[in-house]
């Protein structure tokens, strides 16, 4: 019997997910046995999802009620109702059948909601994080913000893992053109509308010398629409949600990964990128000052500085040569994130706790 035959894990579903702790969870299942899981979101209609939670509920009071093996639910959290559903399923676990709770929380905003938001949201996060054996954080940056604001007992840094993709650094491609690739959350926060906007301003420079493929969900018809305004349709190509073979083959194709997020605890996309052997461009924000330093594996530019990421896209199309040590380094730096490693950690957190 190993420490995992005592966990419940319960977060944001990881088949077929749509963010990054449902790419962490997926990680998770395929190298911790056993992986016992309830997951509290399914990616659906905002209607549907309260059913869902509330079979979730369900299926978590059963678990606990029949299965007298489990002592700690890990619950991975986010930001907004994130927080109220987990919060919920805190109460139930631990107010109703004792059970030992870590809260590991993924958002990188989850300082800035706490402070913008009301009295009630504020007492909820009180509740999880205070009724918590353990918080996990992905920064040790925010291990003051929690003990200052929170009844924390113990707060611990534990990374997301990455899969180990490639062995050796893969060759640059060889067609001329530089080839740029965003994941994420087409939203103003990731920055991603600040690039297309720069994008149609240098468009006469980069036209002929680099792509930008951009995947992701959220605002996608207000991206399409402002690659239709400024004309950039053979700069800028929306790829859709990628998983599996396609967004494989988006990775090993791209010679950088760009990031221009103005919020982020520790993006999952980053460290695929480097498990890939890419470099990075991004913001010093969350925990990526952490993991990407500058012209080492990648580059880092401030939150909205878009002069500097100007100079930064001219200098690497114009210097092909430059990223063959970035990408070297990249990849020696996913092994640092590799699955064993991480869940090594979670066991012997597990013991402790345990």
């Amino acid at each position: 019997m190993t420490p995992f035959d005592h966990i419940l894990f319960v977060g944001p579903h990881y088949k077929n997910h749509k963010g990054g702790i449902g790419a962490v969870l997926e990680i998770y299942s395929k190298n911790i046995q056993p992986f016992r899981f309830i997951p509290t979101m399914s990616y659906r209609s905002k209607f549907y999802e309260m059913f869902f939670f509330a079979g979730s509920v369900l299926k978590l009071f059963f678990t606990l009620l029949f299965n007298r093996k489990i002592k700690v639910i890990h619950i991975h959290t986010a930001i907004d109702g994130s927080i109220v559903r987990k919060s919920v399923i805190c109460f139930v676990g631990k107010k109703i059948f004792s059970k030992k709770i870590i809260c590991h929380i993924h958002a990188g905003a989850f300082e800035d909601r706490y402070k913008q938001r009301n009295s009630v949201y504020k007492s909820l996060c009180r509740f999880l994080v205070n009724n918590s054996e353990t918080v996990i954080i992905l920064s040790g940056r925010w291990m003051g913000f929690m003990q200052d604001t929170f009844r924390i007992k113990k707060g611990q840094v534990i990374r997301n893992p990455v899969e180990r993709q490639i062995e050796t650094v893969l060759p640059r491609n060889n067609s001329g053109i530089t080839n740029f690739l965003f994941l994420g959350k087409i939203t103003e926060e990731k920055g991603i509308f600040d690039l297309i906007k720069l994008i149609g301003e240098e468009q006469e420079y980069l036209r002929g010398k680099c792509k930008f493929f951009v995947g992701g969900n959220d605002e996608v018809e207000r991206l399409k629409k402002l690659i239709c305004e400024n004309n950039i349709h053979d700069l800028v190509e929306y790829i859709g949600w990628t998983q599996d073979k396609e967004k494989d083959k988006y990775f090993r194709d791209c010679d950088y990964f760009i990031l221009p997020t103005y919020y982020e605890a520790m993006p999952m996309t980053i460290l695929e990128s480097f498990s890939y052997g890419k470099p990075v461009i991004s913001t010093p924000v969350g925990s990526i000052p952490e993991i990407l330093q500058h012209n080492y594996n990648g580059f880092l530019f401030a939150p909205g500085d878009m002069q500097s990421l100007k100079k930064l896209i001219r200098e690497v199309i114009d210097s092909p040569s430059l990223s063959d040590n970035l990408r070297k380094n990249a990849l020696q730096k996913a092994s640092v994130f590799y699955p064993e490693a991480i869940t090594n950690e979670l066991k012997s957190l597990y013991l402790e706790i345990i």
